[in-house]
């Protein structure tokens, strides 16, 4: 007779034992998820990203944008010709405008790392394209007061659900290969960079063929509100801080130049800064884009045009530098 409630004990406790066992395994796993989140950005590189910048000393000149930028300014180049020892890049593949001022933002609370001069890349397609983290290392560099900023952003740019899932991407899964490999990436990545340049790739310029061939698809030729709204926040902020601006869209090959959505949003740019008095450049004008020599693929310069580009970007730095002087921090 007692049989039955003694394997009903037995299973009760059972069940006990392995629910002890998982709020266990979740109070670990929350644990190292905690730890990771406010952690992680220690083993970010010291000299490129927006770790590398607050690893600074101090900023003067910035620049900050995509690999369009990455792979349009040589930073040793800018670092002789400018006769400023405290600049820094600061480049994520595929950061939108959004992202700029989301790193902005940040960068303006520390008195040392507020820039005194801050060149953004203008690049025309992604003033029409919806906000996405398209490299999770700048969720990895960043401090856990911009990893919050860039996860409130998922919430009101993606929705709900999609939230909820890079949310989870983000903080547990990505970046956990850099945290592994970091006693040996680290040095290699370090080695390769000058001051958020990277140094290690030489790319080659295209073939007439290759040239000839590019385009490039825009889902949309209109501005995205966000990015629209990113661009006046960032003009917003520099002006409250008294950093000087200018907005840099770096060179594109001819072919892909020449489309008509790319000019519309290049007018669109053009004419927004006008409005608000602020300072634009198109890397295209004055520049050989019909040299497929300087270019790598449909929006990038090769090795070449980088080199060429920077030395005619360091005569238009000088001079606005010279016309916009910044008091001493």
């Amino acid at each position: 007779m007692n049989r039955p409630t003694k394997k009903n004990s037995a299973q009760r406790q059972g069940w006990i034992y392995l629910g002890k066992l998982v709020i266990i395994a979740f109070g670990i796993l929350s644990c190292l998820v905690a730890l990771k989140f406010f952690t992680e950005h220690r083993l970010a590189p010291r000299n490129s990203g927006i770790s590398g910048a607050l690893a600074q000393p101090r900023l003067d000149l910035l620049l900050i944008g995509s690999s369009h930028t990455r792979k349009s300014y040589d930073m040793r180049l800018i670092d002789k010709g400018t006769g400023v020892p405290a600049s820094f890049m600061i480049t994520y593949d595929g950061a939108d405008l959004v992202v700029i001022s989301q790193i902005l933002d940040y960068l303006v609370t520390r008195q040392d790392h507020c820039p005194r001069y801050l060149v953004v890349e203008a690049y025309s397609a992604m003033l029409a394209r919806k906000h996405d983290l398209q490299d999770p290392r700048y969720y990895f560099d960043s401090p856990p007061p911009l990893k919050m900023t860039i996860l409130r952003s998922y919430q009101s740019e993606q929705g709900h659900w999609a939230t909820i899932l890079n949310d989870f991407d983000l903080v547990v899964n990505r970046g956990n290969d850099q945290i592994i490999t970091y006693p040996f990436s680290a040095p290699i990545v370090e080695n390769e960079s000058y001051k958020g340049g990277r140094t290690d790739f030489y790319f080659l310029g295209l073939s007439a063929r290759e040239f000839a061939a590019l385009k490039l698809d825009l889902d949309s030729n209109l501005p995205n509100p966000a990015q629209l709204a990113a661009v006046h926040h960032i003009i917003d902020v520099a002006r409250s801080h008294h950093i000087e601006l200018i907005f840099i869209d770096t060179p594109m090959p001819q072919p892909v130049s020449s489309n008509p959505d790319i000019q519309k949003l290049k007018k669109n740019f053009r004419e927004i800064l006008a409005a608000r008095q602020v300072p634009y450049i198109d890397g295209d004008q004055g520049f050989p884009i019909d040299d497929p020599s300087l270019f790598s693929d449909k929006n990038h310069l090769s090795s070449k045009g980088r080199e060429e580009f920077t030395k005619k970007i360091i005569v238009v730095l000088n001079s606005w530098m010279a016309s916009h002087p910044v008091n001493e921090k």
